[in-house]
């Protein structure tokens, strides 16, 4: 077997057969498209650590079992896959135990959370932990309950990851927004927490019509905060455009929870993408899910009220080309994200054309470069004066806020 783990061109039976199985349920045309595949000379080594890159081994493990034997996919493959949907069982019940004792602090400390992603989905959506691998658990939780999160994070011996805030950073504008904080454990599974649905590099408009919305679900025996199905499904999409669209699992979570979805009000979901001005991204992302794994997802009334004009359009294909991001080489955050802290970019242009809101980011760019001096002395942590004048051509020359202290 060839030992290429390099990702498997669009159209070979690798590719077609990572595609085929990034489904909880195969019909019978899908189910004997994948038996003709594995009859074919499938480079086995590359098919397994691809899935094991895209978050699906624990799908291509079910599906290829419910062929056994008659497929005849070598024993040795079955073992590993089989290897890899236990690993994953026992990490995501690992987490979500960590993460149990974590909630159950900040709940005594009345700090609210809601649960994002893989954590709200792989028992609620999926039926079976050990088919959605997650890395970390993700949430979010309100700016002002930060404090009590890092007393609660210290007394369960938990450390920053990259970032070591105590308070959060001073905020520029209403919309400025922290976009995350990892904290690991000394059993090193990670929670991510958030302060904002979409992490886009500027705050939602209504990120109080996120928490009213939210709702409470079991997961794992306990009651826990989810978004509501249409903020959740407009996180999924947004999370996936983000990083490019290029892992395979996230594209999964989007159309199983489309299928499986039957309370998605889908003109609150359209006056949601309007409002916060990500309409085009929403559309785009979905029809990029339905051609990849043929099948349609959403209302076609609605996708057509969804549809963006021409300009937008070309700038989303320009960013992410179909034949790039069907090879899942996506840009990561390029286009959908605003680099407040890169004013002359020009991806910030095509920022403006693709997700709008250009009035507030034009009044957070020139905050940016131009703070008040009680903003420079928090950050900095130095008298205010007039001296701090000495900084504003640093940010000028497009220098982080990281950088600009360490002088």
């Amino acid at each position: 077997m060839s030992k290429d783990y390099n990702r498997p061109h669009v159209g070979s039976p690798e590719w077609k057969l990572l595609i085929a199985t990034a489904r909880l349920q195969v019909d019978a045309d899908c189910k004997s498209e994948i038996s003709r595949l594995v009859k074919m000379d499938i480079d086995w080594d590359t098919l397994v650590s691809q899935s094991m890159i895209h978050g699906t081994s624990g799908l291509l493990f079910r599906h290829l079992s419910a062929l056994q034997p008659e497929a005849g996919v070598p024993t040795d493959v079955m073992e590993r896959l089989y290897g890899f949907y236990l690993s994953i069982t026992a990490s995501n019940l690992q987490q979500m135990a960590m993460f149990q004792k974590a909630a159950d602090a900040f709940a005594a400390v009345g700090v609210d959370l809601i649960l994002l992603k893989g954590a709200a989905l792989a028992e609620s959506l999926y039926g079976d932990i050990g088919l959605r691998p997650m890395s970390d658990v993700d949430m979010i939780i309100k700016e002002e309950d930060w404090p009590k999160v890092c007393k609660v994070l210290r007394s369960i011996n938990y450390h920053s990851l990259g970032q070591d805030f105590e308070n959060l950073p001073p905020k520029l504008t209403r919309y400025d927004v922290q976009t995350h904080v990892q904290c690991v454990s000394p059993l090193e599974t990670c929670l991510e927490f958030q302060f904002d649905l979409f992490t886009m590099g500027i705050g939602m408009l209504d990120m109080e019509g996120v928490w009213k919305r939210s709702r409470d679900v079991v997961i794992s025996g306990r009651a826990v905060r989810v978004p509501g199905p249409e903020d959740q499904l407009l996180h999924l999409l947004v999370h996936a455009n983000r990083h490019g669209c290029s892992r395979l699992k996230w594209l999964v979570d989007i159309a199983e929870y489309m299928r499986q979805c039957e309370t998605i009000d889908w003109n609150l979901l359209e006056t949601i993408a309007r409002r916060e001005k990500v309409t085009a991204v929403i559309y785009m992302t979905i029809r990029h899910i339905e051609r990849l794994l043929g099948t349609e997802l959403a209302p076609g009334v609605i996708m057509e009220r969804l549809r963006p004009h021409g300009f937008q359009r070309f700038v989303w294909n320009y960013l992410w080309p179909q034949e790039q991001i069907a090879e899942f080489k996506g840009r990561y955050e390029d286009g959908i994200c605003y680099y407040f802290y890169r004013p002359f970019s020009g991806w910030n242009i095509l920022n403006f054309v693709l997700v709008g809101r250009v009035r507030d980011k034009m009044a957070y760019q020139a905050r940016w470069i131009a703070p008040s001096l009680t903003w420079m002395a928090e950050t900095y942590g130095q008298p205010k004066s007039l001296k701090l004048l000495k900084y504003y051509p640093l940010r000028l020359g497009g220098r982080s806020r990281k950088n600009i202290k360490q002088h």
